[in-house]
Formats: structure tokens, sequence, C-alpha cells
């Protein structure tokens, strides 16, 4: 993204979407559905990482939370959209629904301006005034200049491994992104979604599984829409450390339902009220804060010369965290129970809410500049 751009790299989203469906269509081969899965995960992980740095470099400042949020509503509405029509369609029916929406996207990306930030970092100045215009109703000039100012410094020192983990500003806030990375993705969140219908197939509730599993995206897809406002107005720590805490409660609730449920011989039934309780308290916990500021912090804690390394590092960590998780789920639930996954969950967001509440330091409302100016007094 820093050599061809953001817009660029948006741009390649759609394509890699629409080769997987159509790979789907022409095979169903275990090779073909390895690269779909390939295909696919590049394009999620180029999305993850592009399109919260392309948020926070066009947004001001007291609205970049609410912005780069947006890219949490997406992805939950995705879910839920897949979710409300997997159990119903065929396999080739559910490909067909799935395939215009990566053509939608590569042609509204089309239209997208570059961002203000890779124009000044390609020493064109010119453009990317022109593109602040856009973004802006009114006055641009001091912001201009302030941009300019950043990029600069932060240029100064060419973006590198040894800038990232050598500079103390750097280092800091490549560690606070990779504690909130881990709570984000070892607290669950990435396996409840994969194994939604399993988790709730053993809850014994009154909904079916598929049906309890549509309520929960639906249920995450509105929270993250309040979610969204709320980072600009309360803050990015206050709503990270509420978020790991309340997580931690809630999996410790959900556990407790499952470990009655599976060890013990008493009616699970009457304690049902945990497991929703909790599934509900962690909808909301987690889209307060680990949810949407994953995206916003990594686009707007590192400088103009090490985001796009950091970001990178930052989705394979998320990666390979998320794999953990979901490899975990089933190796656990085999050899013990599914309660122990749910207390290992709770465990993670009480450690990392800890560390959080002494490393974290706030962003909300101040320009990239600021931030680091703030971190080298």
């Amino acid at each position: 993204m820093d050599r061809i751009g953001r817009k660029s790299m948006i741009i390649i989203i759609g394509p890699l979407c629409l080769a997987g469906w159509i790979l789907v269509f022409c095979s169903k081969s275990m090779l073909s559905l390895i690269i779909v899965r390939i295909l696919h995960g590049s394009a999620v992980g180029v999305a993850f990482t592009i399109t919260p740095i392309y948020a926070a470099e066009i947004a001001e400042p007291k609205i970049r939370g609410t912005l780069t949020g947006i890219a949490q509503i997406s992805w939950y509405l995705g879910t839920t959209y897949a979710f409300s029509i997997g159990p119903f369609l065929s396999y080739d029916m559910f490909a067909w629904a799935c395939l215009p929406l990566p053509v939608i996207i590569t042609i509204m990306g089309i239209f997208i301006p570059e961002s203000p930030y890779y124009l000044l970092m390609t020493k064109r100045d010119k453009e990317a005034k022109d593109v602040l215009k856009y973004f802006r109703n009114g006055e641009i000039r001091k912001e201009f200049y302030d941009m300019q100012k950043a990029v600069a410094e932060q240029m100064s020192t060419k973006g590198s491994w040894k800038a990232l983990f050598c500079d103390k500003v750097e280092r800091k806030a490549f560690i606070i992104v990779q504690v909130v990375s881990m709570a984000k993705c070892l607290t669950g969140m990435s396996v409840i979604l994969n194994y939604a219908s399993d988790i709730f197939s053993k809850s014994g509730s009154f909904l079916t599984a598929e049906k309890m599993s549509i309520l929960l995206a639906f249920f995450l897809a509105v929270i993250a829409v309040f979610a969204a406002f709320m980072s600009d107005w309360i803050g990015r720590k206050p709503l990270l450390l509420v978020s790991c805490f309340g997580c931690f409660v809630a999996h410790f609730l959900i556990g407790g339902y499952y470990y009655i449920h599976e060890k013990t011989t008493v009616d699970a039934s009457n304690y049902s009220w945990c497991l929703y309780i909790g599934m509900a308290m962690y909808c909301f916990f987690s889209d307060v804060g680990l949810g949407p500021l994953m995206q916003t912090l990594q686009a707007e804690i590192f400088g103009a010369n090490t985001r796009g390394i950091a970001c990178g590092i930052t989705q394979g960590f998320q990666g390979v965290f998320s794999l953990v998780a979901i490899r975990m789920y089933n190796t656990v639930n085999q050899h013990f129970g599914v309660y122990l996954n749910f207390w290992f969950y709770s465990l993670v967001a009480l450690v990392c809410g800890l560390i959080l509440s002494s490393l974290m330091y706030e962003t909300a409302g101040k320009t990239i500049g600021q931030m680091r100016e703030k971190e080298h007094v």
C-alpha cells in the first residue's frame, strides 16, 4: 500500500473475492476449495489492513473512531447475510448469492479518491490538497499544514523493521496493538462465528442452532452501529478496558453454564439464563471496544513511515491468534469440554485488560502528529 497506494489495494479486494467464487463454480475438488480459502483469506487480510488506514487518513480527528468503526459494522452485516441465507440455499446458490458483492465493491473502489497521506508521502502535495478539500467543507489550510508537517517528520526516518522495534514510540504502539489483537482473537469471537451452530446445538436452546446463529450475527451488527459512535465520545482507553473486563465476566458465566451442562447431573435448563446473559454481555462488550477499536488503533497509532509494515504484521498475528483459537476449540471440547474454552477466553480478557490499563494512552480527537508528540514528552 506504500508502493502502489491505498486506493489500488482497496480495488484488489473485489477481484480476489470474485476469483474465489468463480472457482467454486468451476470445481469442487479439495485443491480448488483450498485455493478459494487462500483467495478469500487474502481479500479479508487486505480489507482489514487497508480500509481502516484509508478511513483514518481521510477522516477528521473528531470522527475518526466512528469512520473506522464502520468496517466492523460492515463485517457483521456480511456475517448476518451469510448466516441468514446459508442454511436455506444449496452450495451453488449460496455462491451465486455472494457473487454480486465483490463486483459492486470493485466498481465503487474505482471512484474513490486516493488518501491525502499517501499523496503527501509520494510528494504530490497539490493532489493531496485537492483531495482534502473534497473531504472537507470548510477551511483546510491549518489541517493541511499539520498533515504535511506530520508526514515530513515521520517520513524522515525510513520505514523498516528496525524503525518499528527500535523507536520507543513505535515499539510501545506496536505492543499495545498486539495486546488488543490478542484480546480480540483469543477471547473467542472467531470461534463463536465459525462454530456458532455447533456451540448453540449444545446449549439446549428453545431456538434452533441456525436461528440462534442468525440472531447472534444480527445482534452484533446492531451493537456495532452504536459502538462506532462511542469511541470518539467516550475515548479509546475507557472502552477497551470496559470491553476486556466485560468479556471476562461474560465468558465466566458462559463457561459456568456449560460446566453444569456437561460435567454435573444438575438440570442445566434451570441455569440457561447464564448462557443467554453471558452471550448477550459478550456481544455487547466485545463490540464496544475490542471489535471496532482494533481497526481504529492500528490505523491511527503508528507513524506514516511504519504504518504499512506494522498493520501488515498485525494482520499476520491476528491470523495466527485466530487459527490457534479455532484449532484449540475442538481439541479442548473433545478432551475436556466446551466450558474450558470459555474459561480460557475469560482469563485472556482479564490479563489483556490489566496490561492495557497500564500501557494504553488516549488517542481520541488527536491527529497522528499530536499523539506522537505527547508520547515523546
